[in-house]
């Protein structure tokens, strides 16, 4: 029961995060972003979270600590990443998600279960890491004025420079 009442927490937390990145995000103003599918990509990804925790409270036991293993580091490495817009929040819902893990494997001890919460760490953390690299590695140039930066990546990152619509990499 306790679990349950953990992961409820977890997905009104991850709601609520949702809503007020969105707001956020509407507030700043501005031209459009250079990295225009970061904002939906992290949208999306807090919304699966959010579904894998409802979806643990359906499945057997195994599955269920996968579910809220992935989920857990997940929003723990997402709220790293965050932490100086939306980190805290999401932090909040990793530790409610980790409690409601770790109350999980207690009930099932075994490796079998520790397996599947890491299993479903990994490929969380992996889906979270990939996607970062995709989305901060498209760079769309408005049709007109100037703009530059530079794009972070896994495996590194590269300036830029907008100029009337003609992108160039350095």
């Amino acid at each position: 029961m306790a679990e349950r009442v953990l992961v409820a927490l977890a997905v009104v937390v991850i709601a609520a995060t949702e809503v007020g990145y969105m707001l956020l995000i509407r507030a700043q103003g501005g031209p459009p972003s250079d990295t225009p599918w970061v904002v939906p990509f992290v949208a999306g990804y807090l919304v699966l979270m959010a579904a894998l925790l409802a979806a643990s409270t359906l499945v057997p036991a195994t599955a269920r600590v996968a579910l809220r293993g992935g989920a857990s580091a997940g929003l723990l490495v997402l709220g790293v990443l965050a932490a100086f817009s939306i980190g805290l929040a999401v932090l909040i819902a990793a530790a409610l998600a980790i409690a409601a893990t770790v109350l999980g494997l207690r009930a099932k001890p075994g490796g079998r279960a520790l397996s599947a919460a890491g299993a479903g760490a990994v490929a969380s953390i992996v889906i979270l890491l990939g996607g970062f690299q995709v989305v901060w590695s498209h760079v769309v140039c408005q049709p007109t004025g100037q703009s530059g930066g530079s794009t972070a990546g896994l495996f590194g990152g590269s300036a830029y420079d907008c100029n009337n619509g003609v992108l160039t990499v350095h």
